[in-house]
């Protein structure tokens, strides 16, 4: 082999040999960067909304986790990550609701209060001696049905104020007590307000009584002051007054 054909061979080793150096750097290379490519894993445990940013280097060690849009924080496997923003909404979100409850509980004890009848009302407001009367007189069923009424229910020490012996002579004379009741009670519903702007009703017994308003703004009826007014009942309304009427 001549001079000339070594030289040729060695400049076709030689450019072999570059070839092979170059696509052994260059697959090094796509190695590199294929291991250093950065992953997004979701962060057990945490919110969905959260996720956790690893870094893996090519020889498969792990970075450090960072939560996106917050500092560097460490999380306990299992616990709720709290978004900034939204404990406040959540807190929000349930004082309404126990607002709104509150409120739904109050009307249903309202309605409650307003389905009894005149005489349970007025029995649940201390009138006890008028109820246990009416009972006795036979008008629960009256007061019951129908309406509306304005009753002026005598206070349990008004009845005992009596003249001694009275009480005990209308118990045993319920023509008379029914009387005497029905005195007290009004077809309508007249309101403390109402009052003021009257001057006479007229009683489901027949007779008058008379309506009229002190210089202190104290409600008389008759001879009794209502001492405690507008107590409502389902079918009507109640005034407390401090005195028994009686019939001419």
């Amino acid at each position: 082999m001549g001079g000339k054909d070594i030289r040729k061979s060695g400049t076709l080793v030689v450019l072999l040999l570059a070839i092979v150096f170059i696509s052994g750097c260059a697959e090094n290379a796509q190695e590199n960067k294929t291991g250093s490519e950065e992953r997004v894993t979701p962060v057990e445990g945490a919110t969905p909304s959260v996720t956790e940013q690893v870094t893996e280097s090519a020889g498969g060690n792990t970075g450090e986790g960072l939560l996106s849009g917050q500092e560097e924080t460490s999380l306990d496997e299992g616990k709720e990550v709290i978004i900034p923003g939204e404990e406040n909404s959540s807190q929000g979100t349930l004082d309404k609701e126990n607002s709104g409850q509150g409120n739904e509980t109050s009307s249903e004890n309202q309605a409650l209060d307003n389905n009894q009848t005149i005489v349970q009302t007025a029995e649940g407001a201390g009138y006890t001696t008028f109820a246990s009367l009416a009972r006795d007189a036979g008008l629960e069923d009256t007061l019951n049905e129908g309406g509306p009424y304005t009753v002026f229910a005598p206070t349990d020490i008004a009845f005992e104020s009596l003249p001694e012996g009275m009480l005990d002579d209308l118990r045993n004379d319920k023509e008379r007590l029914n009387r005497v009741l029905t005195y007290h009670v009004i077809n309508g519903e007249y309101r403390a307000a109402d009052l003021k702007n009257i001057n006479s009703l007229v009683s489901l017994e027949t007779e008058k009584l008379a309506v009229n308003t002190t210089t202190d703004g104290a409600i008389m009826v008759g001879d009794a002051t209502v001492i405690e007014p507008d107590i409502v009942a389902g079918n009507g309304v109640i005034h407390g007054i401090d005195k028994v009427l009686i019939p001419l």
